[in-house]
């Protein structure tokens, strides 16, 4: 009854900091303080330790010889499936710690991990293939019915009557058989294979939204590097540097994503695309104006230039016949 009762003046004392305007903005203002707060590492150890795995003698939380860490013991039923979640690298507390931050604060984060603090956070391009494996399992494993009809939608042909058309040919004097038949012919075929191409891609990308929204972020990397190179929070901003801050918000990006497909929520696939824009502003500093110009730049040039590439690539198979 006593723990009852302590559990209903918990959520008494919760619900007022939504109620109260004055409980709201300070909660508000813990927020964002925590926000731009770094992670802070565990205190040092005073007490002396000896390793258990190359018997050592230490003063704090690892061994200096082998890196082992001073809280050791028995196995407990938590730590055995810490092992097991060890294995797909879910189990290691700075991928709760880098899925939370990129969650709550992703640009602040980026930053953070930029500056050196690389042991608090899970590294991005690690991340960034585990989610792309929970995006494939849930994009193909969760939905069959939806490929079952995708392969009968594929299944459909459409024939062409042969006789039919040669005899529409002679009676406009033109001979099936002619150069002028074989030109068509051969750009039909150029069309064809443009097209299968194309829906090949088309469908892999749909397939795959983590590794196409990754391989959009690169093609956007170059003019988007062009704008941000030089920021408020980060004067003078290496391309390389910036490649890992664009995995760090494809990895943001998938995790709303994955979250609203499975839970099948607009709203947090939605949230996926704004993330890029919250992401960048935190990591910049710009203002949300500036931020929102340079991605509309950036989304313009990238499209125009995949369109010249998309041009160049038909005009050279349709030369090539």
């Amino acid at each position: 009854m006593k723990a009852i009762l302590i559990s209903i003046s918990k959520l008494r004392n919760a619900a007022s900091y939504v109620i109260n305007k004055h409980k709201r903005d300070i909660l508000l203002r813990s927020f964002r303080i925590w926000q731009h707060r770094p992670h802070r590492v565990d205190p040092m150890s005073d007490e002396s330790h000896k390793c258990a795995s190359c018997g050592t003698t230490f003063v704090g939380n690892y061994c200096p010889r082998c890196g082992q860490s001073a809280s050791i013991g028995r196995f407990s039923f938590t730590k055995t499936i810490q092992l097991f979640l060890n294995v797909w690298g879910v189990g290691n507390r700075s991928m709760f710690r880098s899925i939370r931050d990129l969650i709550l604060r992703p640009g602040y984060m980026i930053r953070d991990y930029l500056s050196g603090m690389h042991s608090a956070y899970f590294p991005p391009f690690e991340m960034f293939f585990l989610l792309a494996t929970v995006s494939l399992l849930v994009e193909s494993g969760f939905m069959p019915d939806r490929n079952h009809k995708n392969e009968e939608k594929s299944g459909v042909e459409i024939t062409v009557d042969d006789k039919a058309v040669k005899e529409l040919l002679e009676e406009e004097n033109i001979d099936p058989e002619g150069d002028i038949m074989i030109s068509v012919k051969d750009r039909q075929k150029v069309l064809k294979g443009y097209k299968y191409y194309t829906s090949t891609i088309y469908e892999f990308c749909k397939a795959n939204p983590t590794v196409s929204h990754l391989f959009m972020m690169i093609l956007f990397s170059v003019p988007m590097f062009f704008f941000f190179r030089t920021t408020p929070n980060i004067e003078r901003l290496r391309f390389s540097e910036f490649v890992v801050a664009l995995v760090y918000i494809s990895n943001s990006y998938s995790i709303f994503s994955i979250t609203g497909h499975l839970l099948g929520s607009k709203i947090l696939k939605l949230m996926a695309i704004m993330m890029i824009f919250i992401t960048l502003k935190q990591l910049t500093g710009y203002s949300k104006r500036r931020v929102l110009g340079y991605l509309v730049l950036t989304t313009i040039i990238s499209f125009i230039c995949l369109l010249v590439l998309i041009a160049a690539v038909f005009f050279a198979l349709y030369l090539s016949v």
